[in-house]
């Protein structure tokens, strides 16, 4: 069991409405993240072991037992004040995800003076990301791989000193083994090079059009709406679409090219758009090996991304209230008022929402929102996949699955991650499965996810346990990592971006480069201190240093 430093919340988080004991692995140098504070707590009072808090959510399924909710350092265990809430906040942020994180850090620490109301529906924090410990073993939940090439994200583990922790998938890495179920149902094994030579071959015609290559049709992808955007033009198709205007690829090499672009959004060709894929190419470096190299490759060890999570939470200089979901957010001349599902009615001065796009049409907003942005939470992001952690009796070497998405595979791809870790216990491996939209939506019906898995990936798979999170069926994300389909760019992302009277809409759902990624949470939530201090003026005060 890992050891923990507990400090009591209200010295550790100065947080007024809760006082709670926050847990932060020793083994991401509690020396580095005391230094990092500007005005460092009391030291501990106390070093001990004890079990990890555990959340409501999360699903564990072994032969013997079916387990709801998980252990994880990203639960908060509070004693909820509703006294000590403040009449009246400077900023309300909505979401205790990687967003919301970090515009409360940085609104907390360049300007002190301010009154800051963290708000969050779970009962942790993290968002669509969160680490358990499953049978001794870090699974990532959610959001899970980072790269040195996404800007934002690295620095935040530069600065905390958590990039000396990555660590690798293997079957991302160097897998010895590749399959490809194909539409009729045969799984067969691929050659590694020759599959990645193809792949390159057919993205390099797929993503050059009328003569303008990736890299001239999108420029500059953390900044997409900047002009020249040639993209715009082609917006309206999707990556079947695309594809079907080309000739002189082997059907083969097209099934193959399709299975790997609907990893990007557990959804066939023909529903992921065009420029979407386009945006992954160009954030790879104009190649398929650089795009699943920066989105699948190098993950968080030592305490996962959570330990990311809950050195940022340590940074906040404000009050934090979970477990209450928001209902209604009104604005007038002076203010917002925010109305939770307990019926309390928090106001303020300005308002950052975080709400996934999939789950903002559950808010009611007054005055209400522009049609354009109606039409865009009416139209949703289109990842409604599943994740699953599998552990498996043999340990087995690095693969790598796809399966055609014209196809009836409830899984769209799956690799190995990593070998188990626990000595007393025999190692076996432990893979993800990622399934097709709709497919998968019982997390508890362990016979079919079993079956479907044996089927449609590893027919010889001896699973001895595996883990998930609905996020599909989760009433605060509706969904995984957000994907879009035709014309989703052109028609929403700059209104999506735009704040709306008083209240600053933040996600990586509409994200400029790594959208969906924990990345464009950060560069989100970076961009939402921006606005929000734009619109409170004069009233910030001096800034202090970050």
């Amino acid at each position: 069991m890992p050891t923990y430093l507990f400090t009591e919340g209200t010295t550790f988080h100065r947080s007024t409405i809760h006082k709670h004991y926050a847990p932060t692995y020793l083994s991401v140098h509690v020396t580095q993240l005391i230094n990092s504070r500007s005005s460092p707590p009391r030291l501990p009072k106390t070093i001990t072991t004890m079990p990890l808090p555990r959340t409501k959510e999360g699903f564990l399924w072994t032969p013997t037992t079916k387990q709801e909710g998980l252990p994880t350092a990203a639960a908060i265990q509070t004693q909820d004040n509703p006294f000590a809430l403040k009449t009246q906040y400077d900023v309300i942020i909505i979401g205790a995800g990687f967003t919301g994180l970090i515009a409360a850090r940085d609104l907390s620490r360049t300007h002190r003076n301010l009154s800051i109301l963290l708000l969050e529906a779970r009962d942790r924090i993290g968002g669509r990301t969160w680490t358990a410990n499953v049978l001794g073993e870090e699974i990532e939940m959610g959001g899970a791989w980072v790269h040195w090439d996404q800007p934002h994200v690295y620095s935040q583990l530069q600065r905390y000193g958590l990039h000396k922790y990555l660590k690798t998938s293997a079957g991302t890495l160097a897998p010895e083994k590749q399959f490809f179920r194909s539409v009729g149902g045969d799984v067969e094994i691929v050659d590694v090079r020759r599959s990645a030579e193809a792949l390159e071959r057919v993205a390099r015609r797929v993503f050059t059009v009328d003569g303008f290559d990736a890299r001239e049709l999108m420029p500059f992808p953390h900044d997409p709406l900047r002009e020249p955007a040639l993209w715009r033009q082609y917006d309206g198709l999707s990556v079947a679409d695309r594809l079907d205007q080309l000739e002189g690829f082997a059907a083969r090499e097209r099934a193959l090219f399709e299975s790997n672009v609907s990893t990007f959004g557990s959804a066939p060709a023909k529903e992921i758009g065009f420029v979407e894929a386009l945006r992954w190419y160009v954030l790879g470096g104009c190649s398929m090996a650089g795009v699943f190299e920066k989105a699948g490759i190098y993950k968080l060890g030592n305490g996962g991304m959570t330990s990311l999570a809950r050195a940022i939470l340590d940074d906040f200089r404000g009050d934090t209230l979970f477990g209450t979901a928001v209902t209604e957010v009104s604005q007038g001349a002076v203010g917002a008022v925010v109305r939770t599902t307990q019926g309390r009615r928090l106001k303020a001065k300005s308002v950052i929402s975080t709400i996934p796009l999939n789950c903002l049409g559950d808010v009611v907003f007054n005055p209400p929102l522009s049609p354009i942005r109606q039409a865009a939470i009416a139209t949703g992001h289109i990842n409604q996949g599943a994740k699953i952690h599998f552990k498996l009796r043999n340990t087995q070497p690095g693969w790598f699955h796809t399966a055609d998405g014209n196809g009836d595979s409830s899984f769209v791809f799956a690799f190995s991650d990593h070998n188990g870790t626990q000595m007393s216990v025999p190692l076996g491996t432990w893979c993800i499965g990622f399934g097709y939209n709709g497919n998968l939506m019982d997390k508890t019906d362990s016979q079919h996810i079993l079956a479907r898995f044996r089927r449609d990936v590893l027919s010889s798979a001896e699973v001895e346990a595996y883990a998930t999170h609905d996020w599909t069926n989760d009433p605060y994300s509706k969904g995984v990592w957000a994907c879009w389909g035709p014309g989703g760019a052109s028609r929403y992302l700059e209104e999506l971006q735009k704040p709306h009277g008083r209240v600053v809409f933040a996600s990586a759902d509409w994200a400029d480069g790594w959208r969906g990624f924990v990345d464009g949470a950060i560069e989100r939530g970076q961009a939402a201190v921006k606005e929000v201090l734009q619109l409170l003026g004069d009233s910030v005060g001096a800034e202090a240093k970050l």
